[in-house]
């Protein structure tokens, strides 16, 4: 059994999926209106409204996707804060019951305001319901823990830097592999979790 915030995760990176799905789209249309207009099509018109929707890229960066792939890297990033967030309100609401007359302040109180999901803060947001070192132990194959935490580093400076205005390359395949990367992050983080409430708890959490 899935907790409700890895389930919630997996419904919302199919907003991603749409993301990626409407970059094809608009690649495909872009190939097709260049090969109406060797062969003296009229889809001109239908071009012109694309091209108002976005804006003129570095150089290099064909202006079509370019807006697509760094909203699409965002927003995968704000869905792995989000779970993040609902995982540590979901476990600690279980590992508080009967220990706090308000769980949900205290929820609230062992978690730093308008923090991004680094290591060090979501290490720091789960020991404060007791569960400790939640990053320390997180790899999967080809994958080793220094990795994990170096890859999740990366991601968040390049989030930041695109929410600052930078005009950050991004293409699909990162999106693609930011995606998979989260989907397993995340498996592992609620599967790590789990196992050290069950210990505390005496039983699984859900």
């Amino acid at each position: 059994m899935a907790s409700t915030a890895l389930t919630n995760l997996s419904a919302r990176l199919k907003d991603i999926d749409q993301l990626l799905n409407a970059h094809t789209a608009i690649t495909k249309f872009q190939k097709a209106e260049r090969a109406a207009q060797n062969a003296g099509g009229q889809l001109a018109q239908v071009a012109e409204v694309f091209n108002a929707l976005v804006t003129d890229p570095g150089p290099g960066k064909p202006k079509e996707v370019d807006a697509i792939n760094r909203a699409a890297f965002v927003l995968s990033m704000a869905h792995f804060q989000g779970f993040v967030d609902e995982l540590h309100a979901e476990l600690g609401a279980i590992m508080l019951k009967g220990k706090a007359d308000d769980p949900v302040a205290v929820i609230k109180l062992v978690k730093p305001p308008r923090s991004n999901p680094h290591v060090n803060v979501i290490n720091q947001m789960f020991s404060g319901i007791g569960v400790y070192e939640l990053m320390d132990s997180i790899n999967w194959q080809k994958c080793d823990n220094k990795t994990v935490k170096s890859r999740l580093t990366g991601y968040l400076e390049t989030r930041n830097k695109i929410a600052h205005g930078s005009k950050e390359s991004i293409t699909k395949g990162k999106v693609s592999q930011l995606k998979q990367f989260i989907e397993l992050l995340a498996g592992k983080l609620e599967e790590k979790a789990a196992s050290k409430a069950t210990v505390i708890l005496g039983k699984k959490p859900w």
